[in-house]
């Protein structure tokens, strides 16, 4: 007996979806990605900061203390944004800028066995060196490895000790070498190797109290910078925010990729920067809050300030408010999680897409399995793949040499099946 059998081919229904792109954090209808040398721009994705050459590489420092300012080093001199000229033997380990009784503003250098008064005719020795210093409650305080020392308050060169003047004190933990103090909402905070020792120190030194605040691991050395509203760090391969009481992981752009090993790192204003490494490439992560974006640029050292510059190949560099990857053309980079986008999980065909912004992008698409397709045109047109692709969800990948380029969303044009076999 032979039974007739009918075979049924699937149905599709042709949908088309919009969905805005949202870069490390799926909200409502909006899609996530990672950016290679994209930003969010408020209404948009957009390309991230480029750079400007400022001729060959420099040694440069930053103040710390009453004002941050980038001063020069050659020759054996330090030169002032405003040109003037400041004599040492060579570039210090922190440069401070004290405010007098007078209201005039005094540099000291750190070096490792001294400390300089600097003017520009001549350097004085105001009293012992170290690895780190900050300006606190009028005084100047040093460190080296576990001591302690400050001057007298408001006489930064005042080292003759008693209650009311300049001392020291030991201060060994098996937190480790103290690495860097930060001044912070009326307190001084000094950053060990594995931990952290909160400092009140006001008036009388007699009424100094220290108290001692566990770290999530090994504190990276250069890594502390007061920044906004907290003092970030490095510990391992993680970025934590302090607020003065306790501190917090920041994902900042889920880049669980990102090698930040011997980071450099700057800050200016409330944005924190450090060197990193994602897949292999070498970047600039730019932290603000809780976002971070990443930067095409073979960064080797970073200098804060009013502007983010930095040293790549024997070259000095400013980063500009938008530009292609420095030194060559790189294009920028948006890359979506694999995603249904919001439809379910059955089999679709995608044949087209149109980009919602403007620039010219080169766009891939591939499902679970299989080759991707690419295509290549205009923000505002509908392009389709020259085979369609297939797959429950899909992940795109978006590269554009256009520096005004901006994706605010994709409109994918796509059949779904509705019937199965």
């Amino acid at each position: 007996m032979i039974y007739r059998k009918e075979i049924v081919a699937p149905g599709f229904r042709r949908r088309s979806v919009r969905r805005e792109i949202s870069l490390f954090a799926e909200k409502n209808d909006s899609v996530s990605a990672y950016g290679l040398h994209f930003r969010d721009g408020g209404r948009g994705i957009v390309c991230a900061e480029g750079a400007r050459s400022l001729g060959a590489e420099k040694q440069l420092i930053a103040t710390k203390g009453h004002a941050e300012e980038l001063f020069g080093f050659e020759d054996g001199m330090l030169r002032s944004p405003a040109g003037e000229s400041y004599p040492v033997s060579s570039l210090p380990n922190q440069l401070l800028c004290f405010v007098s009784e007078a209201g005039e503003k005094e540099y000291f250098a750190l070096m490792d066995n001294v400390c300089l008064r600097i003017k520009t005719d001549g350097a004085e020795s105001v009293g012992v060196g170290g690895v780190c210093a900050a300006v606190h409650g009028e005084r100047i305080f040093t460190a080296n490895g576990f001591t302690l020392c400050w001057t007298a308050p408001l006489h930064p060169d005042g080292r003759t000790e008693g209650t009311q003047k300049a001392g020291h004190t030991d201060l060994p933990s098996a937190d480790g070498s103290i690495l860097e103090m930060i001044s912070f909402r009326d307190e001084l905070y000094l950053f060990r190797e594995r931990g952290i020792a909160v400092l009140a120190a006001r008036g009388d030194a007699l009424d100094f109290t220290a108290k001692h605040l566990p770290a999530p691991g090994e504190i990276a050395a250069g890594s502390v910078r007061k920044c906004g509203n907290g003092i970030y760090f490095l510990s391992g391969n993680e970025l934590y925010r302090f607020d003065g009481k306790k501190y917090e992981r920041l994902n900042a752009g889920g880049f669980s990729e990102l090698d930040l090993e011997g980071a450099c790192t700057a800050v200016c204003g409330d944005r924190y920067f450090a060197t990193a490494r994602f897949n292999g490439e070498s970047c600039i992560w730019c932290v603000q809050g809780e976002k971070g974006h990443l930067i095409r640029a073979r960064a080797e050292k970073l200098f804060g300030g009013e502007k983010l510059l930095f040293t790549a190949e024997g070259e000095l560099f400013e980063l500009t408010e938008r530009g292609l990857p420095p030194m060559r053309k790189r294009e920028c980079v948006l890359k979506t999680e694999h995603s249904l986008f919001g439809l379910s999980l059955r089999p679709k065909y995608l044949d087209g897409i149109l980009i919602e912004g403007r620039g010219h992008f080169h766009i891939e698409a591939r499902g679970e399995r299989g080759l991707p397709r690419a295509v290549f045109g205009r923000a505002g047109e509908a392009l389709r793949f020259p085979l369609p692709v297939r797959g429950a969800g899909f992940t795109l990948k978006l590269k554009t040499l256009d520096e005004d380029a901006c994706v605010k969303a994709v409109v994918l044009d796509l059949r779904e099946e509705v019937t199965k076999w």
